[in-house]
């Protein structure tokens, strides 16, 4: 697998882009979000910027139940974290992993809304 989270740089600060785009089966998100989450604990840093990129994706029961439980464990680490590539249905199980993971992940409809939000203080 090709690695899915890596730095990017916006108004001089560090972001960290998630790649789950084009994932299309549910054994594809499960090793994403494996791979992401398990950067993100092994790195130990708090106050990150985080961008998810879910466009084009397949979200399946059992990515959304792996999703909610990882989000639990990495939520403490990020000051903010966006979204981008989510449908109107898509946001409703946003709302639901906010609420079940006590977290706010925003969502935007391009990367620059969600760079440009991740950046602003």
């Amino acid at each position: 697998m090709l690695a899915r989270i890596y730095p990017i740089f916006h108004n001089g600060k560090k972001i960290y882009y998630t790649d789950w785009s084009n994932l299309i089966s549910a054994e594809e998100s499960l090793a994403a979000i494996k791979e992401t989450s398990d950067f993100i604990l092994s790195m130990n840093e708090y106050e990150l910027l985080e961008i998810i990129n879910v466009t084009n994706s397949f979200a399946s029961v059992e990515s959304l139940t792996e999703l909610k439980r990882v989000a639990k464990l990495t939520s403490k680490f990020n000051r903010k974290k966006a979204i981008v590539g989510i449908s109107s249905a898509k946001k409703i199980l946003l709302n639901s992993v906010n609420r079940i993971a006590g977290t706010n992940i925003r969502a935007f409809d391009t990367l620059e809304e969600a760079k440009d939000w991740l950046t602003n203080e």
